[in-house]
Parts: C-alpha cells; sequence; structure tokens
C-alpha cells in the first residue's frame, strides 16, 4: 500500500474519524504484547525496525550494521520474515536458486551482504543461523516482534517522513505509540535530515544518531542534470524522489506503485515507452529492480545506497557492550 496523504494532515477530518478504530488496534496491539511468551536467544539479537508505515530506510540502517560488523570479522546472519514471498519455512536465501516470489525483494538485497534467512518463525531461524556459526543476528524489521528479546533495539525514523500526525493506524502512520518505543528501544537513526523535528519528540531518552544516504561518486557524476523517468513501489515514494532531486536529477515524470509491487511485462513496457519519448533515463530503486523481469533489467538503471552514520563510536561501543553483556550470561 502506500501512505495515505491524510496521514499526515493532523486536521484532516478523515484521521480524526478513524480515531477509535485506532484505539482498537492499539489495545489489539497492547494485547498482542503482554500476551507474547518472549524468549531469550543464546546469541545476541540486534532488533532494527520502525513504527512508522511507509518505510523509514531500515533495511538500508540493517545493511549498514551488518558491513560494520562483518569489518569487525564478526560472523553475522540476518533474519528476515521475507514479506510477500511463498516460503515460510526457515529457509537461508540463496540468489542462485531463490527470486523475489520465493522469498520477497528485502531477503534477496540482505542476503547479498551477509547471511539471510527467512521463515514465518523467527526463533527457529535465529536457531538456524546459530547452528551454521552465527555468532550475532539482526533482525530486520522486528521491533514489534515481542517474541523474541532484543539484546539491542534500534529504531529508525527518516528525517524527511517525520512521524505524519502522530496517530496511531488507521488515523496516521504510527505502529504503536511514541511513549512504548521511548520505553522498549536503545537507540534511535534519524536518516537524512531531521526536517519534521523527530529528535525533539524522543525526549533524550537515548541515544539518538544521524545518519545520510550516500551513493557511489561515479553514480552521482552519471546522474547529474540527467532526464529521468523515476518509478517506485514503496510505502512512501516521496523520499526516494526527494533524494534523485538532491542529487541533480531532471525528473521529468515520475510512477508510483503499491509498496513490493510486482511489475508486469506489460508495465515495463509502458515505462520504457514512456521514458523514450520523454528522452530520459527510466530509473528506480534496488528493492524494485530485483524485482524487474530479467530481459528488461539492463534497461533501467538502478544504484546501490550506503546509509553513513554520524556516530560510529557510540554505535560500535553499544554493539561490543551488547555482545559482552551477552557473553556473561
Amino acid at each position: 500500500m502506500r501512505t495515505p496523504n491524510f496521514w499526515y494532515d493532523k486536521e484532516s477530518l478523515v484521521s480524526k474519524s478513524l480515531v477509535p478504530v485506532a484505539f482498537i488496534w492499539k489495545t489489539c496491539a497492547y494485547i498482542k504484547k503482554i500476551s507474547s511468551n518472549t524468549s531469550s536467544m543464546q546469541i545476541p539479537v540486534i532488533k532494527v525496525g520502525n513504527i512508522v508505515i511507509g518505510g523509514a530506510g531500515k533495511t538500508p540502517v540493517v545493511i549498514s550494521i551488518a558491513k560494520r560488523l562483518i569489518n569487525f570479522k564478526i560472523k553475522v546472519h540476518i533474519i528476515s520474515k521475507g514479506y510477500k514471498g511463498s516460503i515460510k519455512e526457515t529457509t537461508r536465501v540463496n540468489n542462485l536458486v531463490h527470486n523475489f516470489y520465493d522469498v520477497g525483494d528485502e531477503a534477496l538485497l540482505l542476503s547479498e551482504i551477509a547471511p539471510t534467512w527467512i521463515g514465518k518463525n523467527r526463533i527457529d531461524s535465529i536457531k538456524a543461523a546459530q547452528k551454521k556459526g552465527a555468532e550475532i543476528v539482526i533482525l530486520d524489521d522486528g521491533l514489534q516482534d515481542h517474541t523474541i528479546k532484543g539484546d539491542l533495539n534500534i529504531i529508525v525514523f527518516n528525517g524527511f517522513q517525520g512521524i505524519g500526525n502522530g496517530k496511531i493506524i488507521p488515523a496516521g502512520p504510527l505502529r504503536e505509540p511514541i511513549s512504548w518505543a521511548l520505553r522498549d528501544n536503545h537507540l534511535a537513526i534519524i536518516v537524512e535530515e531531521d526536517k519534521k523535528e523527530i529528535y525533539k519528540k524522543l525526549s533524550n531518552t537515548f541515544p539518538i544518531l544521524k545518519a545520510k544516504v550516500t551513493i557511489n561518486n561515479s553514480v552521482q557524476k552519471k546522474l547529474l542534470n540527467k532526464r529521468i523517468l523515476a518509478f517506485c513501489g514503496l510505502g512512501y515514494p516521496e523520499k526516494f524522489y526527494e533524494f534523485l532531486k538532491e542529487l541533480g536529477c531532471i525528473i521529468t515524470s515520475w510512477k508510483t506503485f503499491p509498496d513490493h509491487h510486482v511489475y508486469s511485462e506489460k508495465t515495463l513496457e509502458n515505462l520504457l515507452n514512456e521514458s523514450k519519448n520523454l528522452d530520459s533515463c527510466l530509473v528506480t530503486t534496488q528493492k524494485d529492480h530485483v524485482k524487474i523481469i530479467k530481459k528488461y533489467r539492463n534497461k533501467i538503471f538502478s544504484f546501490p545506497i550506503d546509509i553513513k552514520i554520524s556516530d560510529y563510536a557510540t554505535l560500535d561501543s553499544m554493539i561490543y557492550s551488547t555482545i559482552n553483556m551477552k557473553n556473561k550470561k
């Protein structure tokens, strides 16, 4: 789904009319939270997630942290639900065998960085990862899974997106109240400039790190002043288009599809034809590119992004503290 506009309008009558339904959502979430049997795992668990529907950049943050651990020679595996994938049993993702129909788009991207496991039961996935040598695991989108104790819980926000009108689904974009996030998490990362002043809403409860999306210099030069037709299937696509503008691209048109959208051949042909008519290059995200039919992939440009965190000393300290505390138990 794409996030509705009224989620970002505090005075919206639609939003106000949905507040009673949001109360029911919150109540159900609370019951699920307190009734969950929480398991503590034998190896450290880093949970990375968000409380805002529409994506804040959690998967790129997972990738950034995984790369950091790999550089430290720590054997890290990633745990994903494999959203939209058909495989439900615990499975290690293999790019030579699996496609996004099997394991979902995010799991494919994550598996290029570190061993990645998908499956309906994350506990089983963690145990499988440990048997294969994992010394630590990262749960992608794991904050709302209360069956697993997180040893380090990291909440990700997007500075451009903010928290919308601050209301709970379906009246607003929040999965849970800010008060829960302040109580249950250990660290916040705000990706990109904090235009919505999220920092002030977090009350200095835990460390808050800034982060920036970066790309390779050669790619940036290639996109500068380039005429492009941009398209994507994200929950909050505006952040992708805004990033392209910041890179100096000339966006002649953009097409937005639902989050995790699967592109048909007809849709791709239409996009290619329109890009030719506009004398523009067709550009999308990596997450979308893995879902493109193979014969079209070399006709559509995508590029990897990196998340550069402002204060690695604090992040590293919290990670090592988490590992040391777990090893003492």
